[in-house]
């Protein structure tokens, strides 16, 4: 209050005058870690397509220097009813750069689609889409093709063994795991009887020559091994990608080293019930920070005494294989952990951070479904964005978008099925200031009145450190003089913390310790 006493009396009045305001009128104010902005919409150019069931990342298909992305339509009607379509859009100005096509009638092409990576080696990232129903081998037997991203030409056709394969239900990029240069892929065959009816497979294809690196089984009849199939990052740090595999038919999922071919972990769920453990599959990046790649999966009919269908998420730790965090959806049918993926370091706290998709959440309207970003530090939610309309299916598909707006922070893709449309965001982590208290790049008078709130509990404390706006290691009423000191009397206010508090030059015992610290 010392302060107070050499402010001029008008300002003094202010002071009290927001005081006595803020008693009477108070409001919670919801913190947010990251400015969302909605990049790029794309819409279905027909109805019922499927459009935007799976979504990813594709790389820099162009060689602009812009990460761009890829859609699957795969009841599109191009080539005959349910022949299938993939969509490859820049991430520059949403342009379609390619478009690909099932040859005939209910190929499913597109069902999966992912980006590749430099397959060829020619500088220009590629593209993997799977047509499960493909009848090139026998009914459904199913095929993968792999695209140029240079010129849109077939470098690779994969096809399932024998009929009712469904070869092409998943796939994936897994990196270069042959040490050849040559980025490498993974399909997978949920419905293939080489280990018993229905205990599917999966098999790693060389980007080099198309040959097969890998052949993984499931382990007994009915396993759907191979309905998930992702790269898990460098699990166990020996500087080769690894490999994560579900088998949701007998709720598991199992992690493959990509040097050997090894098996690294094998998890289960429940095997009282179908939860669909192991329907989504996908590494979570480092987020626990300890230099391993950890992995997730997802069980989004995972259902308790409590709720039905609610669904469920693990991420496991890549070091030894424990569970670091387990996440439950809030409410029955709401189908948590449909679809995961890795979103890089998005709050730029030194942890990787990861999505997860809610498709039957009703937050916003009947099934209108949810995209959940959780902080790899601690669990906590970061932000999530919901679909527009009843039955959107928002968060049907998730992933990492890469790097779209050039800011150098992840980006993220999300498809929304009942309404076909999937939706770009770009995120860009908030650079607090000190006494910037409300986040929003200024030093105005809505900040000491957020820090009067803070004071009566009436608001969350966004940052600590930057509440703090003398730096005395405490939020009270002198932050407010000195704040108002700063405004009419031109004063200078101590170093700002930084991104997130994380670099914060006073040792105090404040910092941004609330979940949703901006």
């Amino acid at each position: 209050m010392v302060l107070m006493m050499h402010l001029p009396l008008s300002v003094i009045c202010w002071c009290f005058f927001i005081l006595n305001f803020i008693t009477i009128s108070t409001q919670t104010i919801e913190a947010q870690s990251v400015k969302i902005t909605d990049f790029h919409t794309f819409n279905s150019s027909s109805p019922s397509d499927s459009f935007g069931r799976c979504v990813s990342g594709a790389g820099d298909v162009n060689g602009d220097g812009i990460s761009d992305v890829i859609v699957g339509a795969h009841t599109d009607d191009t080539n005959g009813p349910g022949s299938g379509s993939a969509y490859v859009y820049s991430g520059v100005d949403g342009t379609i750069l390619h478009t690909f096509s099932g040859d005939t009638t209910y190929n499913y092409f597109g069902f999966s689609v992912s980006g590749a990576g430099d397959v060829n080696g020619d500088g220009f990232d590629d593209l993997i889409v799977g047509a499960y129903l493909n009848d090139d081998n026998g009914t459904y037997s199913g095929s993968a093709r792999v695209y140029s991203g240079l010129d849109g030409a077939v470098l690779h056709t994969f096809t399932g063994d024998s009929e009712y394969d469904r070869f092409g239900v998943a796939v994936s990029d897994v990196g270069d795991l042959d040490g050849d240069g040559y980025s490498d892929v993974i399909v997978g065959a949920d419905f293939d009887n080489n280990n018993g009816t229905n205990a599917g497979c999966a098999r790693v294809f060389s980007g080099f020559d198309g040959t097969v690196i890998y052949s993984f089984d499931g382990d007994e009849e009915f396993d759907h091994f191979g309905q998930a199939v992702n790269t898990a990052g460098d699990v166990n740090a020996d500087e080769i990608p690894d490999l994560v595999i579900g088998a949701p038919g007998n709720n598991k999922a199992r992690v493959f080293s990509g040097a050997d071919g090894s098996l690294l972990y094998e998890f289960f769920g429940s095997v009282s019930s179908p939860h669909l453990f192991g329907a989504a599959v996908g590494g979570a990046g480092d987020v626990n920070g300890d230099g391993f790649a950890d992995i997730l999966v997802g069980a989004h009919r995972f259902t308790d005494d409590e709720r039905v269908d609610r669904g469920k998420v693990i991420v496991y730790s890549g070091a030894d294989g424990s569970a670091l965090f387990t996440l439950l959806g809030e409410d029955a049918f709401d189908r948590l952990g449909n679809s995961v993926s890795r979103a890089g370091d998005i709050n730029q706290d030194g942890f990787d951070d990861f999505i997860v998709g809610i498709s039957a959440n009703d937050t916003n309207a009947p099934e209108a479904g949810t995209a959940r970003v959780y902080s790899g530090a601690d669990g906590s939610i970061l932000f999530e964005v919901e679909g527009d309309s009843p039955i959107d299916f928002f968060g049907k598909s998730v992933s990492d978008a890469g790097d779209i707006d050039g800011d150098g922070a992840t980006d993220l893709i999300v498809g929304g099925l009942g309404t076909d449309t999937v939706r770009i965001f770009s995120l860009t982590p908030l650079e607090f200031k000190r006494g910037d208290v409300t986040g929003d790049g200024v030093i105005n008078l809505a900040d000491p009145i957020q820090v009067l709130n803070i004071i009566l509990s009436a608001a969350s404390n966004l940052c600590a450190d930057a509440s703090d706006a003398n730096d005395d290691g405490v939020v009270d009423i002198a932050d407010v003089g000195y704040l108002l000191a700063t405004m009419f009397q031109e004063g200078t206010l101590p170093p700002d913390p930084g991104f997130q508090c994380g670099i914060d030059p006073t040792d105090d015992d404040l910092g941004c310790d609330t979940p949703n610290c901006p």
